[in-house]
């Protein structure tokens, strides 16, 4: 069979990566072009999203302005780090789960459940008898945490058509940053006056309003058979629930928990516990973790029925591209975030608030290189060489960042961050348009899971790999400048609590900067080659046009349970 022959046989021609066109240079399918809905229709149904999703956001900051109050109540500040990590590794676990549910029991109830989660576990955090429990709360937190963005730009990519999707994107990442820039001076002040536990219960008012919206405002969505094919309504049956339920693929749920799970817990054990490569709890759970993703790969593609991350999204070139490059991004993004601030502090020997202010310019730009990219895409229908040119002002921030030195004038620390914040949105709009545009609208919920599996989890790698990077060459680098008796003791105190730098002896002091200066190159550098595999990936992704905006509305079934459900 020659190349181009419409079999479906493969051949020694065939290509390893398929492409996602129609052949026409367009993607996605026929039909998507829907019209934009009514606003009477469409600011309700924005509301209900954006409210979990600004809470969802404050929350996340709230919990990092009081991890140290909380860890110091139970006396287990030792275990401080895993209050962000578990409800991280919760979210990674869970994201891609909510996008086969949300096609199974719908959208609105599959939203109702990430709530639920979410709900139970800021509550049950507000309750906590002990930090231990406080931990197992957060992860209940992450099963919804995860769920809430799926859930989310899955009911946006059912209602606005792919030319405008951008923009909304860019709307409620706004929502986000506002709820994000909110959290931290808002525990601070809960935490002050009321104590910390009042900081998580304050947010169940907004949770049982964001449960009451979505059960009343938000759409089931479209009907999808077990197969994964969108249901013809005047010709065919919906399949009663529990027969859908008995397609829930529990087996490639559970080794992919396994997978994700067992390999971010080793991560963030050699991180946030200091542990090393040669202890049982972290070579057992690496070992545990591939043969689990080996088995998930067998489960996915040989047995599953409906599979929760169909293997043929990750195999057509824009899939495969996208998948990296969310991946690739997110470790960037977090091991810029979690790092910077040390450059201020331990390097420039700046106070905590002046170095949270150099990220205000960063996270001014999230909020507008996500707009700017939805309003590009709406006005030219494509989004490659904006997607290009947004990676690489992300590996020019991480450059510029390895140039910083302790004589660098401040207002450079200040203008670094600004190239990463626009690049980051701008890439994370366009890599979410790109894949949904390759994909019928049956598989939509499916692939943003994906989507959000493959960022969540290079969040996870980002802090642990760059962290352990860092504290690995910051051991090296105080044993070589500090010696003598107590040494070691003192090198434990300057990697653990960069607090103590400016009160060090002058000599002590000059080691400590010097030492975090380099260690923090070579965390940062880390950062500039997975900025740099971003670049190329973002390249590597096909140029297809996105769909015109059509007249032609939703069934008028889906417009009635958007009014009525």
């Amino acid at each position: 069979m020659s190349a181009g022959s419409s079999g479906g046989e493969a051949t020694e021609r065939t290509p390893l990566l398929r492409r996602s066109d129609n052949g026409d240079g367009s993607g996605g399918e026929q039909g998507r072009d829907i019209a934009m809905p009514p606003l009477s229709r469409l600011a309700p149904i924005c509301v209900a999203i954006w409210v979990p999703v600004f809470v969802a956001s404050l929350d996340s900051t709230i919990v990092a302005t009081l991890v140290g109050s909380v860890s110091s109540s139970f006396n287990r500040s030792e275990q401080a780090a895993w209050l962000g990590s578990s409800y991280l590794l919760s979210v990674c676990c869970f994201t891609p789960i909510y996008g086969r549910l949300c096609d199974i029991m719908g959208r609105k109830y599959a939203m109702l459940l990430a709530l639920s989660f979410f709900s139970a576990g800021n509550l049950l955090c507000g309750l906590a008898p002990s930090m231990e429990i406080l931990i197992a709360a957060r992860a209940i937190a992450g099963a919804g945490g995860g769920g809430l963005t799926t859930c989310t730009s899955t009911i946006l990519s059912d209602i606005i058509p792919l030319r405008n999707r951008g923009l909304y994107q860019g709307l409620t990442n706004i929502i986000y940053g506002l709820g994000a820039g909110l959290g931290g001076p808002m525990g601070g002040l809960l935490n002050d006056t009321w104590g910390w536990r009042n900081a998580f219960l304050v947010q169940m008012p907004f949770l049982i309003l964001s449960l009451a919206l979505c059960l009343f405002i938000i759409p089931m969505g479209p009907k999808i058979k077990p197969d994964g094919q969108m249901l013809d309504r005047e010709a065919e049956e919906e399949p009663s629930i529990f027969e859908k339920l008995k397609t829930i693929d529990v087996i490639g749920s559970l080794t992919l928990v396994g997978f994700v799970g067992s390999i971010l817990f080793s991560l963030s054990s050699m991180s946030a516990d200091d542990r090393t490569i040669d202890e049982p709890i972290v070579w057992g759970g690496l070992v545990f973790g591939t043969v689990s993703g080996v088995l998930f790969v067998f489960v996915e593609t040989k047995v599953a029925r409906s599979p929760i991350l169909p293997m043929k999204l990750l195999t057509s070139r824009t899939g495969a591209a996208v998948a990296i490059c969310n991946l690739t991004q997110s470790i960037t993004n977090f091991a810029f975030l979690y790092n910077y601030p040390l450059v201020l502090q331990a390097v420039r020997l700046e106070s905590a608030s002046k170095a949270g202010l150099h990220l205000i310019p960063n996270s001014i730009m999230l909020s507008i290189g996500s707009v700017m990219a939805g309003l590009y895409m709406r006005k030219t229908g494509y989004y490659h060489r904006y997607n290009v040119f947004s990676a690489a002002l992300i590996v020019v921030s991480m450059s510029w960042i390895l140039l910083l030195s302790p004589k660098t004038p401040e207002w450079i620390t200040y203008a670094a961050v600004v190239p990463t914040g626009f690049g980051f949105a701008s890439v994370l709009t366009c890599t979410l348009l790109a894949l949904i545009n390759t994909v019928p609208r049956s598989e939509i919920a499916v692939a943003t899971g994906v989507s959000y599996l493959f960022r969540t989890t290079g969040q996870v790698v980002g802090v642990a790999v760059s962290g352990a990077i860092l504290q690995n060459s910051l051991k090296h680098e105080l044993r070589k400048r500090i010696k003598g008796a107590g040494a070691e003791e003192l090198i434990t105190k300057i990697r653990h609590q960069s607090s103590i730098i400016p009160q060090l002896a002058k000599a002590q002091q000059k080691a400590a900067i010097r030492s975090y200066d380099v260690s923090l190159k070579h965390a940062f550098f880390f950062a500039l080659c997975s900025s740099l595999i971003t670049l190329l990936a973002t390249y590597m992704m096909e140029n297809l046009k996105l769909p015109e905006v059509g007249n032609k509305p939703l069934q008028a079934s889906e417009e009635e349970e958007a009014t009525q459900s």
